[in-house]
C-alpha cells in the first residue's frame, strides 16, 4: 500500500491534530477516506483525530468514531494480508492501529485484552523495522512499549522476562522524533511525558518547549510543561503555563468542566507554594 495521501497534505493534518483544529483535519482525512474507501490509512489518521480528542478533553463521548474508524483500518489491513498486497506501510498501520486499540481498551480496564492486542502490534513494528531500518516512524510504538512495559515492571527488574529496558525505549523514541516524519511531534510529547515520569524535570521543559516553538498554543505540549515546570518547583512558570491552558480550554465550545475544574486546582497548588493564600 503506497500512500495515497499527499506527503504534505498527511503532514498538513497531522499538524492541524497537534493543534487541536480536530474538525478541521477531520475534513482533510474524510476526504481521502472517501476519494480512497479500501485504503486503510485516512481511516487510521481520522481515528487518532478521535482518540486525541477523547484525551484532551477527558471524555469518552466519542467513542463510537474511535471505534469504528480504528476498526475499519484494521479490517483493510488484514483484507490487504489476505490478498497478499501488504507492504511495510500496510505493516506499520496495522501495527500502529492495534496499538493505538489496545491503548484505549487498556484505559478501560481491559488488561488482558490490552496487553494481547499490544503484543501484536509489537511483533508486526519489529517485523517492519527488520524489513527496513531506516523507516524511523516505527520506533516510536517499539520505543514506547519497551519503555512504558519496564516502567510498569521495574520492580520485578531482577526477574529474567523483566528487563529494565526504559533507557532503550526512550533512546528508539528519540530517534523517531529526530529522523521520523509522521510520528515526530507524537514522539516528543511521549518523551516530555516519560522524562517526567523519569523525574527528568529539565529535559521534559525542553522537550515541551521545542514543541511549543512550531506549535505555540498547543495543549499537546502545555501540559506537560505545565506539570514538569510545577514538580521542578517552578511554580512561577507553572502558574503561567496553567493560565495558558485554562484560557485555552475555556474558548472550546466542547467543555465538560473536567480540565477546567483540575486547572484551578493546579493554580491554586501554584499559588499557595508562591505564598499567595488570599488567591490560593
Amino acid at each position: 500500500m503506497s500512500s495515497e495521501i499527499p506527503h504534505e497534505n498527511l503532514i498538513k493534518g497531522i499538524e492541524l491534530g497537534i493543534n487541536e483544529n480536530y474538525s478541521e483535519a477531520r475534513i482533510l482525512f474524510s476526504a481521502y477516506s472517501e476519494k480512497y474507501p479500501n485504503e486503510a490509512e485516512p481511516h487510521f489518521y481520522l481515528a487518532t483525530l478521535w482518540q486525541s480528542q477523547m484525551m484532551d478533553f477527558e471524555t469518552q463521548v466519542w467513542e463510537d468514531s474511535f471505534r469504528t474508524e480504528i476498526d475499519k483500518t484494521i479490517q483493510l489491513c488484514e483484507l490487504s494480508d489476505e490478498h497478499q498486497l501488504a507492504d511495510d506501510l500496510t505493516h506499520f498501520y496495522f501495527a500502529s492501529a492495534l496499538a493505538y486499540k489496545s491503548f484505549h481498551i487498556s484505559r478501560q480496564g481491559r488488561y488482558i485484552t490490552g496487553i494481547r492486542l499490544g503484543l501484536q502490534a509489537m511483533d508486526k513494528l519489529n517485523q517492519v523495522v527488520a524489513a527496513d531500518s531506516s523507516f524511523f516512524d516505527a520506533y516510536l510504538g517499539i520505543g514506547s512499549y519497551l519503555y512504558w512495559r519496564s516502567y510498569l515492571t521495574r520492580n520485578f527488574d531482577w526477574l529474567p522476562f523483566f528487563s529494565d529496558q526504559r533507557e532503550k525505549g526512550i533512546a528508539l523514541i528519540q530517534k523517531a522524533y529526530a529522523q521520523g516524519t509522521i510520528s515526530k511531534w507524537a514522539a516528543l510529547s511521549n518523551l516530555a511525558w516519560i522524562f517526567i515520569k523519569e523525574e527528568r524535570f529539565d529535559e521534559a521543559i525542553d522537550c515541551a518547549q521545542t514543541g511549543l516553538t512550531d506549535f505555540p498554543k498547543s495543549r499537546f505540549f502545555l501540559w506537560p510543561l505545565g506539570d514538569a515546570q510545577f514538580l521542578n518547583m517552578d511554580f512561577t512558570g507553572a502558574l503561567e503555563t496553567y493560565h495558558l491552558i485554562l484560557e485555552s480550554v475555556t474558548s472550546e465550545s466542547f467543555n465538560n468542566r473536567y480540565n477546567e475544574t483540575v486547572l484551578h486546582l493546579k493554580i491554586a497548588h501554584c499559588l499557595f507554594e508562591l505564598g499567595d493564600l488570599a488567591n490560593a
